[in-house]
Parts: structure tokens; C-alpha cells; sequence
């Protein structure tokens, strides 16, 4: 074969979810409860302001300010028992047990082959927005889903 090998993407079917908190200086994982089955928002958008160049000339420069992040919406189905998780969305959403409390969440795309990450993002400073459930509806012989929404500071690829 001449050249390089090819490059095959990644399918987007193969992920995992850590969360970790911090409870008196010490990291703390929400073990169990990373079973995720959709991810959105891994999204950051580099905001412009335009600027018109002198009088009549027609050159427009569009200048980079901040950075906006989409919020990081996580999806499952509803289980009944109680899990860290839910306790913490639910002290964060209703500011209850002392206020918000961040995490770290890292969402980890694995090898479909070896289970291994591929790549990683962390998402810093992360905390839940929203909380949605999904309807109930007797016609249709869906499962229960929740989506929780967090905001966050910043997030990076890690590797």
C-alpha cells in the first residue's frame, strides 16, 4: 500500500460519562451512574464584533471577542432508585444542601475495537441547568427518559 493509512472515523456510538464532584477537598466520582444514552451540545462558538473601516470604505473586519459554550445535555432512561446523580442535580437545581456544587464531567469516545477512550473532552465548573422528563403517553410503548442540561466554564479536549 503507497501512503499513509487510512484515517477511519470514530463511530459516535461508543461513549462513557465521569462525573466527579468535590466534597471537602477531595475528588469524588458519582461511581455507577455514567450510563448515558445520548450526548449533545459539545459545542463552542467564537463571537465576532464587526467593524466598518473609515468613511466609505467598503472593507468590514470582523474582530474575535468572547467564547460561548452550548450547554452539555446528557440523556438516559429513568431508572426508580435514588442515585448520586439525582441527588445532586436535585440539591443544585433546588440550591438546597448548601448551593451548587460544580464537577468535572469528561465525556470519553471509545475505540470500538479495543473499549479504550479515543478522545476526550472535560467539561469544568459544570453544574445542572435543566432537568427534563420525558411525557408519559399510554399509546406509545416507549421508555421514560430524563435529559439533564448543565452549563459549565469552559471545556477542552484532554486527549
Amino acid at each position: 500500500m503507497i501512503g499513509s493509512p487510512r484515517i477511519v472515523p470514530l463511530p459516535g456510538y461508543n461513549f462513557t460519562v465521569s462525573i466527579i464532584t468535590t466534597v471537602s477537598g477531595n475528588d469524588v466520582p458519582l461511581i455507577g451512574d455514567n450510563y448515558f444514552s445520548k450526548i449533545s451540545g459539545i459545542s463552542a462558538t467564537r463571537n465576532t464584533k464587526t467593524l466598518q473601516a473609515g468613511a466609505g470604505n467598503m472593507t468590514t473586519y470582523h474582530l474575535p471577542t468572547e467564547v460561548t459554550y452550548s450547554p452539555l445535555v446528557l440523556e438516559r432512561g429513568i431508572v426508580a432508585e435514588s442515585s448520586p446523580l439525582t441527588d445532586w442535580c436535585t440539591n443544585s437545581i433546588s440550591m438546597s444542601m448548601g448551593g451548587i456544587k460544580t464537577a468535572l464531567i469528561k465525556v470519553f469516545l471509545l475505540d470500538p475495537n479495543t473499549l479504550e477512550p479515543s478522545m476526550t473532552w472535560g467539561f469544568y465548573n459544570a453544574y445542572p441547568t435543566k432537568w427534563t422528563i420525558s411525557d408519559f403517553d399510554a399509546q406509545d410503548s416507549k421508555y421514560a427518559f430524563e435529559s439533564i442540561e448543565f452549563s459549565y466554564s469552559y471545556y477542552s479536549r484532554i486527549y
